[in-house]
């Protein structure tokens, strides 16, 4: 993968189904003010992604957050926690994202939901199974057609939306950042291109990049569609639908309009799912690279390059967990254990540059006094600030992520023989 690829595969990881769905209930708390909440979620996802491209710089590995942790702390027991707590996420976000898939099917042409996403999900993995070359030719069009569908309701409100006020909702702040919650579910992805480190050229150079590219046409597309989104329909009825953009679009481009960003919205959709497969099976190939878990799993096919067993693990629990997925509820849990995890990702950052200020550092985050450096303090700050905005139910829910990690870790950790915390304290380096 080189730069374009990297850049495409992280937009593709960025703009999914959160944006063409949640930014109707966005829409609801914070009203006008919508934009805010996404520049709140930018800002965020920017500061914690500078993080992550030093951090994919120095450890250009699979299952990245695993490295990073046990690389920062020598501690097997939260690197394992950490990385178990995105693989969750991941896999059962894969899962509740085709069900969304099923159910838009569903509302075009009446198929039924549990079978259309279980094709869904054995045809994409099937995909990943024959090579990345594969996988990313339809990821690099899937992308296109996503950013084309926000392209089309921009221009479409160009001169017609009526002007919007910029003052906070009657909720005031806390609106705002209730929606911020919600619309940071669609910058998620971002910290994903760092697991796709192994599958890039000169990945020390091209992943930052990547990465930091990524972000800021995202934030730029994402706060263009909030403002217009808004002064096309209003917020109010932009939450009751369940095709927000859609509705959107329909106000300029009628009946074919809706259709056709229903259409890419499906397409969009797909393309998650395909992204948090890919994803969700280097950090199953990372993790077994790394012996916390069973070594089988990082086999590699020699003829289409593909961790085939871990990709067929991600389908069968994917599938297993198809009848029990939710695509409402999966959004705040996802963006939780995003959250706890990103904290720890930006602590680790401070801490590597405190403990070993000499490593190798191909991509240095900018705005550092002496070691400290101030985008993790702030990333770090950020996502502890978002935390304790979620509702006592979310944070139960997504509590359950981190505390199964260490459940699994306890009762498994003699029988996958994993690495000692001696291992984890090897030379700071960039050995591949």
């Amino acid at each position: 993968m080189g730069l374009f690829q990297v850049v495409t595969y992280g937009i593709g990881n960025i703009v999914g189904a959160g944006i063409y769905v949640l930014v109707g209930d966005a829409a609801g708390l914070a009203g006008t003010s919508v934009w805010v909440s996404f520049l709140i979620g930018a800002v965020v996802a920017a500061f914690t992604g500078l993080t992550y491209a030093e951090l994919a710089s120095m450890y250009p590995r699979a299952a990245s957050e695993y490295v990073y942790i046990g690389r920062a702390y020598g501690s097997r027991h939260l690197a394992f926690v950490t990385e178990w707590t995105m693989l969750v996420t991941e896999v059962v976000a894969a899962s509740a994202v085709s069900i969304g898939f099923a159910g838009y099917l569903q509302a075009i042409l009446g198929t039924p939901v549990l079978p259309v996403a279980a094709i869904l999900l054995l045809a994409l993995s099937f995909i990943a199974l024959a090579g990345s070359s594969y996988w990313l030719r339809l990821n690099t069009i899937l992308s296109i057609v996503a950013i084309a569908g926000l392209a089309i309701v921009i221009i479409s409100g160009l001169g017609v939306h009526k002007p919007i006020s910029y003052a906070p909702p009657r909720g005031g702040f806390s609106g705002i950042l209730a929606a911020a919650i919600l619309v940071f579910f669609a910058y998620i992805g971002f910290d994903n291109i760092s697991n796709i480190a192994e599958d890039a050229k000169e990945p020390e150079k091209v992943v930052p990049r990547g990465l930091l590219i990524a972000v800021i046409v995202t934030t730029l597309l994402y706060v263009l569609v909030g403002i217009t989104a808004v002064g096309l329909v209003d917020p109010s009825r932009l939450s009751s639908s369940d095709a927000p953009l859609a509705l959107a679009a329909s106000v300029v481009l009628g009946r074919y309009g809706f259709y056709l960003l229903s259409f890419i919205a499906l397409m969009t959709t797909m393309n998650t799912v395909q992204v948090l497969i890919i994803v969700s099976s280097r950090i199953v190939y990372g993790m077994a690279r790394e012996k916390a878990l069973p070594a089988r799993l990082g086999y590699v096919s020699t003829r289409t390059k593909s961790p085939l067993f871990a990709i067929l693990m991600v389908l069968l629990v994917s599938m297993v967990f198809l009848p029990l997925s939710s695509a409402s509820a999966i959004a705040k849990v996802t963006s939780f254990g995003s959250l706890v995890t990103f904290s720890l990702v930006n602590l680790a950052l401070l801490h590597l540059r405190r403990t070993a200020p000499n490593s190798r550092r191909p991509f240095k985050a900018p705005l550092s006094i002496g070691w400290f450096s101030v985008t993790a303090a702030l990333g770090l700050a950020f996502c502890l600030t978002l935390l304790f905005q979620f509702d006592p139910l979310s944070i139960v829910l997504g509590l359950i992520l981190p505390i199964s990690g260490v459940v699994i870790y306890l009762l498994f950790s003699r029988r996958l023989s994993l690495s000692t915390d001696e291992d984890l304290h090897e030379p700071h380096t960039n050995k591949r």
